[in-house]
This record gives structure tokens, sequence and C-alpha cells, in this order.
């Protein structure tokens, strides 16, 4: 399924980045591209890092941060 139209990103490529050591949206979205164009996807993006992500259990300051340095912190909340 696509999660990210913009950048034609599916939630395979989204558990793929994951699987190779992704631990926030931010770094998901360097791997894929994902949320980096209008930001529809953050939503999307973030549960399934947080659902999938095995250090995860909630948001971390640092994550808004990182997506703050993309350009992607507070798109679709």
């Amino acid at each position: 399924m696509y999660v990210c139209h913009c950048n034609v990103v599916t939630d395979r490529d989204i558990l793929e980045s994951i699987a190779n050591g992704a631990r926030c949206v931010a770094d998901v979205a360097r791997d894929t591209g994902a949320g980096r164009t209008c930001g529809n996807c953050i939503s999307s993006l973030r549960d399934l890092v947080c659902q999938h992500c095995p250090v995860r259990a909630e948001r971390r300051t640092d994550d808004y941060a990182a997506e703050r340095e993309l350009g992607v912190a507070g798109a679709a909340r």
C-alpha cells in the first residue's frame, strides 16, 4: 500500500527501512523520501514507526528536532 504518494513510498519500503535500522520518522524519511514533499503522510509514517520499531515506545524530543531539520515536523498531525 502506498503511504507517500508524492514520493511513491510503500509500507513495505518503510518496514524495510525500519528493519535496516531506522528508529524514528526522520530516519525513515531520510531512507525513503517519505514525508519530504507535502507532508500529508507523516501521521501514517509515524504510526508505522511506532507500531513496528522494536525500540520505540513513544516519540522522543530529538525526533521532533530531526523532523524539523527535514522540514516534516508538525505536518498532518
